[in-house]
């Protein structure tokens, strides 16, 4: 992978990381479901009226809007609005990176260098410190809704990998498409149960400043540029060759939650998370051509 490609696929884990802490601040000020729906209805228009559509049947960019926009983002932004903090869920929703990996190895015969495999293990334990000792409780719902949100995202790669769309932004546009009115329907299931009636104004209520510059930066920043690279970098250089660099999430997750909410932080997390860079610091070191096997995924 070239210097140009490693910088993307280490600045936009970076911003992924910063995006927990915009979306804790946007769940301040609006429902989180509504969120969402306001979020990829962005994302999509009016974007999609100018953009070609991919070269991916229809169905699967259906697929794909739905497990990314309402089983990955949507439940991210549920597990936050319930308790779950910004910087622990960037780390649990990273265990998608392995998930990632033992799909790469058993269905895209993706195999591993013994070099890269090496930076892979450090990542991993760094991973498990950070997660085995993250001390505040946490709801176990949102625990769970972060662990679903990871097998999505897993989905979401899969997809990828095997559609290898022809224009990445346009295919994160088109699936954002088909986000709005199943969160909208999930928003109204949400009031009807809570207060027995379907009231349009609370359902569709107007955000606050801060919530529009949340909406603003998950749709343009986090959304379309962020992922929009990512999709090319996976159809450029695998799923083992990109996918471990999003553990940078959960470092930068971190970070700005320690920064701007004063998330407290173990010795043992900055141990791990030390660990997490020294992983990828490996995994991004030049393989021998002696070290590489037949379909090597990383370069």
């Amino acid at each position: 992978m070239p210097l140009y490609a490693r910088l993307l696929v280490i600045i936009i884990p970076l911003i992924w990381g910063f995006n927990f802490v915009v979306i804790r601040w946007g769940a301040e000020h609006m429902d989180s479901v509504m969120m969402t729906c306001l979020r990829f209805t962005f994302t999509a228009l009016p974007l999609v009226f100018f953009l070609k559509r991919p070269n991916v049947p229809m169905s699967i960019i259906a697929l794909h809007g739905l497990l990314f926009g309402i089983g990955m983002w949507g439940m991210v932004n549920l597990a936050v609005a319930i308790g779950m903090p910004a910087g622990l869920s960037s780390i649990l929703l990273q265990s998608a990176v392995f998930m990632t990996l033992i799909m790469a190895a058993l269905f895209f015969k993706e195999r591993l260098p013994t070099s890269k495999s090496i930076g892979v293990l450090v990542a991993f334990i760094g991973f498990l410190l950070v997660v085995i000792y993250r001390g505040e409780a946490v709801p176990v719902a949102g625990i769970i809704l972060i662990l679903v949100a990871a097998i999505s995202w897993t989905g979401c790669n899969a997809i990828i990998r095997l559609y290898k769309p022809d224009k990445p932004i346009s295919f994160i546009i088109w699936s954002s498409v088909f986000v709005p009115v199943p969160t909208l329907v999930l928003a109204a299931i949400q009031q009807y149960a809570s207060s027995g009636m379907i009231d349009i104004h609370q359902l569709i209520p107007i955000p606050s400043l801060n919530g529009w510059l949340s909406i603003a930066f998950q749709s343009l920043i986090t959304t379309i540029i962020g992922y929009g690279l990512w999709t090319w970098a996976i159809m450029r250089y695998g799923l083992g060759n990109v996918a471990p660099y999003s553990l940078l999430v959960p470092v930068s997750g971190l970070f700005f939650g320690w920064a701007i909410y004063e998330e407290a932080l173990s010795n043992m997390e900055v141990i791990g998370s030390s660990a997490i860079l020294a992983g990828l610091a490996i995994l991004s070191y030049p393989v021998k051509t002696s070290d590489v096997n037949k379909k090597p995924i990383l370069e």
